[in-house]
Formats: structure tokens, sequence, C-alpha cells
């Protein structure tokens, strides 16, 4: 059973030069938003799966844009989840499934989805789909800067674009 953990790891700093908001994780979500709280960050995960091409472009694109990662390395962690995996994954009310269970339990059948949460630990939101560079860090602000709490996402985007 080590043996997956060990991969994941290895894994996960492999990405993390190109990613640097991307979480080594043991796949304990409650955990994880722990430490993201801790240092006054959100955690969300990003659930993919082999060959899914806009998860790469996600790679890299829009993770590999300047602002996006030097915002998200400053508000953000990521874990991934493989939607189609078989790793141990404890959510936050402490029961556990496999990436694959866990990822039908959110309603993810394809990839890429995005599911953000508070430093509480509840979910606030998920969003599926490829978002450019500047979709994403609008995205980012709207959790960051607590839109959230008084208007979805849709209306902050239009609102948003109508500004510009």
């Amino acid at each position: 059973m080590l043996k997956p953990y060990l991969f994941l790891i290895f894994l996960s700093f492999v990405f993390a030069s190109d990613i640097p908001f991307l979480k080594v994780s043991f796949l304990d979500i409650g955990q994880d938003v722990e430490e993201a709280r801790e240092e006054g960050k959100y955690l969300f995960i990003m659930f993919h799966q082999e060959g899914c091409p806009f998860c790469d472009k996600m790679r890299k694109v829009t993770f590999r844009d300047k602002r996006v990662k030097e915002y998200f390395t400053k508000h953000f962690y990521m874990i991934e989840i493989n939607i189609k995996g078989s790793l141990p994954v404890i959510d936050v009310d402490g029961k556990e499934y496999t990436e694959k269970t866990f990822s039908r339990k959110y309603g993810v059948r394809a990839t890429p989805v995005f599911l953000f949460y508070d430093k509480n630990g509840e979910v606030i939101l998920k969003l599926p789909g490829y978002y450019k560079p500047e979709e994403f860090l609008l995205i980012g602000k709207y959790i960051v800067e607590g839109h959230y709490k008084k208007e979805n996402i849709f209306k902050f985007i239009r609102k948003y674009r109508r500004s510009r």
C-alpha cells in the first residue's frame, strides 16, 4: 500500500516545479484544508484523468502563466485527484473513498473539474472545464476577495466584464 503514496509524492515533486501551488498530499482533504488555513490559503482540487487534453492545457498554459503562478501560489494550494484512480481519499467528514468513488460523490464524470473549499472545509465552488489564465485569475479573486459569500460566480464574471 505504500507504493502508490511514494509514486504520488514523486509525481508531486515533478509537477511542483512547474506548478508551485501544487501541494504534496496524502489525500486527507480535512488535513489539507487545515494546512492551507494555517498558511492563510484556500484549498482546491483539480479532478483530472490520463489523456485529458484540457487538463494538460491547464497545466501547460494556465498554470504556467506568470500571473496565475504568483496569485495562486500566494493564496491557494491545489491537489489533484484522478477520477479513475484507486488511491485512498479521506473527505473532510473523515469518510474514506477511492479517488474514483470520491469523484463520483462530487458528481465529477468529465475533466477537468475544480472544487474550491473555504477555510472551514466547506465546498464553495465547483467549476468544470478549461480556463484561460485571465479567467482563472478572476475565479481566484472571486474566492480570495469573498465574492462567493454574496453572489454567484457567473454574476461576478458578468459584472467584471461589463466594468472593463
